[in-house]
């Protein structure tokens, strides 16, 4: 596909025009009186030329624009190795449809699908963000220690408080266990805001899958049909809904730093 898009380039295509032009008219070659069969010899070392020119473009252009988005979603950030394989699974999906895309033989295909191939590039920046969000918050060392610790300081209280004989003392220890309690509840609350944000990069990766399923089995037959506008809508929502997680484990998670800092008080 990448040498027929070469061969008929408008660049390639103008030095075929004009090689049967000459020929169909009959123009001797200038100088040496030739016939205009002689034309072909001359033009076809140029026009060779001109389509390898385009093939080595073309190849070096797409290696140019999947490492410079490489480089820009880099995956080497992401320490925890699931999510990191899902970004890696992401980031090849989108490589992949922005190649079936450009190697769509219609024209006006190509254009009606470059803007989901824009789309999709917006849904793979979403994934890489929540990735990175994720991965920060799982190795947030103080959260990782307190979701061990603050359930056995509460026990250790209740303990304490059991034993204790002092009423004054007592009202005390209450309260700091009503405090841990309420850190606990905030804990629990990031770590399940946490399984659900894992949970929606699993479902949109598997979406984003699919898109690219649908884009393989689209042809110039689907340029102006509701396809490519599901497709759209499809993408528009699976954006949408990684910008809502994002935000409301952005939410739970600054709510839960607050909490801490009231508990340690």
């Amino acid at each position: 596909m990448l040498l027929q898009n070469a061969i008929f380039s408008p660049l390639s295509g103008l030095f075929i025009a004009v090689a049967i032009l000459l020929v169909g008219l009959g123009v001797n070659v200038p100088i040496v009186n030739a016939p205009p069969s002689t034309w072909l010899i001359g033009l076809v070392p140029l026009w060779l030329v001109t389509v390898i020119a385009n093939v080595v473009s073309k190849q070096a252009g797409e290696q140019a624009a999947s490492q410079v988005f490489r480089e820009q979603y880099d995956i080497n950030r992401i320490v925890n190795p699931h999510l990191r394989t899902v970004v890696t699974q992401a980031i090849a999906y989108r490589e992949r449809i922005d190649k079936a895309v450009s190697q769509m033989a219609s024209v006006a295909m190509r254009g009606r699908l470059q803007d989901v191939a824009n789309q999709v590039e917006e849904w793979v920046g979403r994934i890489y963000t929540l990735a990175r969000r994720l991965d920060a918050y799982r190795n947030d060392s103080i959260i990782s220690a307190d979701l061990k610790s603050v359930p056995q300081s509460i026990q250790q209280l209740q303990h304490r408080m059991a034993a204790e004989d002092d009423v004054s003392v007592k009202h005390e220890i209450q309260d700091t266990i009503t405090r841990r309690e309420a850190q606990l509840a905030t804990l629990n609350s990031l770590d399940t805001a946490m399984d659900r944000a894992e949970l929606q990069l699993e479902n949109t990766l598997t979406a984003l899958g699919t898109i690219y399923s649908q884009v393989l089995l689209l042809d110039a037959r689907d340029v102006d049909s509701t396809k490519t506008q599901r497709l759209r809508e499809s993408i528009a929502g699976q954006v949408a809904s990684l910008q809502d997680i994002q935000s409301s484990l952005d939410e739970v998670y600054e709510a839960g730093s607050k909490q801490y800092k009231v508990s340690r008080d």
